[in-house]
């Protein structure tokens, strides 16, 4: 059930948010992984040497390298002895010319990190010589070349003479055998969920036996603490929390706010449905290295229970939401629902609005895995799958990934990690009425304290304003004036006559004793942001 669910995500947009990662990582990292492990002086085994103080390997028989090279491949051995799971590396060859690959490395030879997170990698292959050119940059080089000496469907045995160059001097070389497993599967996909660790053995990490780690897809994951309570509660505190898993190879990193990066590595060595086993080899302060495992067990619970009511955007991927990019969702049984949201562009639509005011969704709920249909305007649709990772009587957050579609074609897609709140009150008959502004701070707006606002049941309003005498007239040169308030959330639009239409969004914070406060989170030309606040007098 589970891999069905995911494979259901992975359908909506996987293919290009993995693209943008690939992207990301070649421009991030300082130089990639396998010559970070066999060039630098980090490894425990071996230690650099000049290129001319070990003589190359024979050349052996033709292997049919092109073929058989293709596929998953991870670093196993270095000089004959087994590697760190710390300074492993996977190399996914698609083509005799091209592969990717992943590792992390907290330590390299010119003082840098580097996570490499499916970056490309250039291949050459000339008889049974493999060529890799890891990085090329104007400023730094990484050549690899691997004469391979054996090849099977298990393992590839091979000599490496490689070189790290910046700025046209060559650092480092290397020259020393090393050993490659292949990969026969990939937990990419089956990772993704929430799991609570049962039992871990060997030298102390950074995770424990009292932890769950919530893995989404756009690697980034949660990490929760069981509280004296006996609740689990999300840890907020970390400016990120990133994670890939390539075939076996899972590498996590982190960093709470005000402290140093962390970094942790581990072999996922078997998955179930309901279990999953990591291994890791670690290196004691002596020396001497020790095997470590922890087992994880599938946290299995379903959203159904949890989701009636009305919910509002409050984050996209760990940052909030501004107030015109908010939406409500009204969800009245598990398989009915509604939602509002006011926009004034549809991405991938130029010059196309929404206006959904209190608008029909399509609900399909499967255990933890959420689809949302629901129309943007006559022509467009948008799709949108949520993978929950938690949720209460209070919040949720799940993975997100919208599809915006015209004629059963994507025109526009996008994945995110999302979360929403609970909202406990719903202003939308205590609005109706006659308002007078009596304070104002933040940006200027279009709405100002020198103004009255009156609602009316039918979704439409009037817009008065203060003459020098003080006497309130209605503005009457507005084609059409319309609002909704859907729980907290405020939206209005208007349009002067022969001018374009204009919009405006506010979230009410309370109302109460006849004042109302309105708030909202802003955007300045500069990309920061701004809080605003209006208050409002009930009028006779």
């Amino acid at each position: 059930m589970k891999t069905k669910l995911f494979q259901r995500m992975l359908t909506f947009g996987r293919d290009c948010s993995r693209s943008a990662e690939r992207a990301n990582s070649l421009c991030s990292c300082s130089f990639t992984a396998l010559a970070a492990i066999l060039i630098c002086g980090a490894s425990v085994f071996t230690s650099c040497t000049s290129k001319d103080d070990n003589p190359a390997a024979p050349v052996q028989p033709d292997l049919n390298l092109a073929e058989n090279i293709i596929g998953k491949w991870v670093l196993a051995d270095l000089d004959g002895q087994p590697a760190l799971t710390n300074l492993k590396t996977v190399f996914t060859f698609v083509s005799p010319t091209k592969a990717y690959q992943c590792a992390s490395f907290e330590e390299l030879p010119d003082g840098s990190s580097t996570w490499v997170d499916y970056a490309d990698v250039d291949v050459a292959i000339d008889g049974n010589k493999v060529t890799l050119n890891i990085l090329s940059s104007d400023e730094k080089k990484v050549v690899d070349v691997l004469t391979i000496s054996d090849i099977n469907d298990k393992e590839m045995k091979a000599y490496l003479k490689g070189s790290f160059t910046i700025n046209g001097e060559e650092l480092y070389t290397v020259e020393k055998p090393v050993r490659f497993e292949k990969v026969p599967v990939d937990y990419s996909v089956d990772v993704l969920g929430l799991w609570e660790c049962t039992d871990l053995s060997g030298i102390e990490t950074f995770n424990d036996a009292n932890a769950r780690l919530e893995f989404m897809m756009n690697n980034t994951y949660s990490y929760c603490r069981l509280d004296t309570d006996g609740e689990w509660k999300m840890v907020k505190t970390r400016e990120f929390q990133d994670y890939f898993v390539d075939g076996t190879l899972l590498a996590t990193r982190w960093k709470d706010a005000g402290e140093n990066e962390l970094r942790e590595w581990w072999e996922i060595a078997s998955m179930s449905d309901e279990e999953m086993v990591w291994k890791a080899l670690r290196q004691n302060e002596d020396g001497t290295t020790t095997e470590q495992e922890m087992r994880w067990k599938r946290v299995e619970w379903d959203v159904e229970p949890y989701i009636v009511g009305k919910w509002l955007t409050t984050e996209i991927n760990g940052q909030p939401v501004l107030t015109n990019q908010k939406r409500v969702y009204t969800f009245t049984s598990p398989t009915q629902a509604y939602f509002s949201f006011s926009s004034d562009f549809i991405p991938g639509f130029e010059g196309e609005s929404v206006w959904a005011d209190h608008t029909d969704v399509e609900v399909d709920i499967v255990s933890t895995y959420m689809t949302l249909t629901h129309p943007l305007t006559d022509q467009i649709k948008t799709v949108e799958g949520f993978f929950f990772s938690h949720i209460n009587a209070y919040e949720f957050t799940a993975d997100h990934i919208i599809s915006i579609q015209q004629g059963g074609k994507a025109l526009y897609s996008a994945s995110g990690f999302i979360s929403f709140e609970k909202l406990t009150a719903d202003y939308s008959a205590d609005l109706i009425g006659l308002w007078e502004c009596t304070s104002l701070s933040g940006i200027e707006t279009y709405n100002d304290a020198n103004a009255r606002l009156e609602f009316f049941a039918d979704g439409t309003y009037k817009y008065w304003r203060a003459d020098d005498s003080g006497d309130w007239t209605a503005v009457t040169t507005r084609e059409f004036q319309n609002y909704f308030v859907d729980g907290s959330l405020l939206c209005t639009r208007w349009k002067n006559q022969g001018d374009a239409e204009l919009r405006e969004w506010w979230e009410i914070a309370s109302i109460s004793g006849g004042e109302m406060v309105w708030k909202a989170l802003r955007q300045n030309e500069d990309g920061t942001t701004v809080e605003q606040q209006a208050t409002w007098k009930k009028a006779e």
